[in-house]
């Protein structure tokens, strides 16, 4: 005879395990951003909502406060407390970024107790809800006069922190949070629907939504319909990036889930044009259903669907890369770029240098003897080499130098990929020495040809070369400005002894 056992849990264990499914802090903090928009997204089909929702993140050392205006009742609340993972927002007719309702215990991720402090209206008592980590229940009550919101929304106080969040490069350093959201919150952003501010130590950052400054791919393919019974359409938004470190990602509710298709490696998509660099973008993807914490999507009928689709539409955005690949290899290097990768070579070749390991087109080859002379290797067919990155020498392809626009925007000098070393056209370091005299421009690819060198022997240097070169910039456009020679305030010459006859 069948014996039905029910299953029992230990609550504490499972509400800790739950909040702790996020990739990071960052990433487990926005959640409140998903709750926010969702609010939002429930009253604009309500005809109630706001003309934007404002999300404001105070991080101080002590704790993480966050704000934004829409709030729940105490019925609300101790329903959300009694379906957890079973939100009633799956049900909803208005498509929801949150799923399962888990968010609230994201905060075990950056702290200890979480207050969340509500005012559903104007007429409405704020109500105080407390949850803490290793708990299972919740603490509810009317909010003491001192905590009490002066209007109507949401204030999530997290305190009893496990980390400084102040820190210049922590998890949630301003910076990568900002980066953060704009990446998976852009759409909202652009469209006007969402505003997120983040304040550090009384500093105010804007998050802005990502601007992509690449050519546009995949014309006709907006819009794919899967077939089936009933209305499914994935929406592909696909620029070609001629830097090859580009990534294409799935979203949901037009918050991105998967970061980067190269990460799925069971249908073969990591070895498609989608995974090989040259595509940036996003596939949009609302009939799927997200796993907790937004980790990936469930592989069920509507996934294999996708994948489907995705692979129709893949023949016409490899023709278009091809396309456009060849068109950027059919730009010739300038003569100073060209200039560059040579005077960048032979300074590498000095002594001061021959301890590091270069990139393949740096290195020269030396005889036995040292002495730089090299025997021919093979024969000579007097056919110069079409491209400079296919030429092969005993030392190692050549390396190139190309001027791009990074997608990422202004923040970073140089990068290294795929045997180019690429300069950032929208730095404003490259913006004023591109309007200095030649040697200048000479000048600066050379510098980034060696800064990626060096790198190449340790990435983890990247980050501070990268703060070296600022500096160095910073410096130059003080003396121009200043003047060489000129005395500065605070800056005392000694005198000389005039001598008396």
């Amino acid at each position: 005879m069948t014996r039905r056992v029910p299953i029992r849990m230990n609550v504490a264990n499972a509400l800790q395990w739950l909040g702790n499914l996020y990739r990071n802090p960052a990433d487990a903090i926005k959640e409140h951003v998903s709750n926010a928009v969702d609010e939002h997204l429930k009253a604009a089909a309500a005809g109630t909502a706001l003309e934007r929702c404002t999300v404001v993140f105070r991080i101080a050392k002590r704790q993480v406060e966050i704000e934004y205006p829409y709030a729940m009742t105490r019925q609300e609340f101790e329903s959300a407390l009694q379906r957890v993972a079973d939100s009633a927002k799956r049900h909803s007719e208005v498509t929801q970024v949150g799923q399962l309702g888990i968010g609230m215990f994201s905060f075990q991720q950056v702290g200890k107790k979480c207050t969340f402090l509500s005012r559903k209206n104007e007429e409405a008592q704020t109500i105080r809800v407390i949850l803490r980590e290793g708990g299972d229940d919740a603490e509810i009550d009317t909010a003491r006069k001192v905590e009490s919101l002066e209007r109507p929304g949401f204030k999530i106080v997290i305190s009893e922190l496990k980390f400084d969040p102040t820190r210049a490069r922590g998890p949630l350093a301003p910076e990568k949070l900002t980066r953060l959201f704009a990446e998976r919150f852009g759409t909202y952003i652009e469209r006007g629907q969402l505003a997120i501010q983040v304040s550090v130590d009384s500093k105010l950052y804007l998050v802005e939504p990502p601007t992509i400054h690449l050519p546009r791919i995949g014309r006709g393919l907006e819009r794919v319909h899967l077939p089936s019974g009933r209305e499914r359409l994935a929406g592909l938004t696909l620029f070609f990036d001629p830097s090859g470190t580009g990534t294409v990602g799935i979203r949901h509710a037009g918050v991105l889930v998967v970061d980067d298709l190269k990460q799925i490696t069971a249908y073969g998509l990591e070895e498609s044009v989608y995974a090989s660099g040259y595509v940036k973008g996003w596939v949009d993807a609302d009939f799927l259903r997200p796993l907790p914490a937004r980790t990936g999507f469930e592989e069920n009928k509507d996934w294999i669907d996708l994948l489907d689709a995705l692979d129709r539409c893949r023949p016409q955005i490899e023709t278009e890369v091809e396309q456009l690949k060849a068109e950027q290899e059919e730009k010739e290097l300038s003569e100073v770029q060209r200039q560059a990768v040579r005077l960048a070579r032979e300074i590498l070749d000095l002594e001061d240098f021959r301890d590091l390991e270069l990139p393949g087109g740096l290195s020269k080859a030396r005889a036995p003897n040292g002495d730089g002379r090299v025997e021919p290797t093979g024969h000579q067919t007097g056919e110069r080499a079409q491209d400079p990155g296919d030429h092969v020498r005993p030392y190692g392809p050549r390396i190139r130098y190309q001027e791009v626009a990074f997608s990422d925007g202004p923040r970073r000098h140089s990068r290294y990929t795929q045997g180019v070393v690429q300069a950032n056209t929208l730095h404003p370091d490259y913006q004023q020495e591109l309007s200095s005299a030649s040697d200048a421009k000479l000048a600066y690819a050379t510098l980034l040809i060696g800064k990626e060198a060096i790198a190449f022997n340790d990435k983890a240097a990247d980050d501070q070369l990268e703060k070296l070169l600022s500096f160095y910039f910073t410096l130059k456009r003080r003396l121009r400005t200043n003047g060489r020679g000129q005395r500065r305030h605070g800056l005392h010459t000694p005198r000389t002894k005039r001598s008396v006859s």
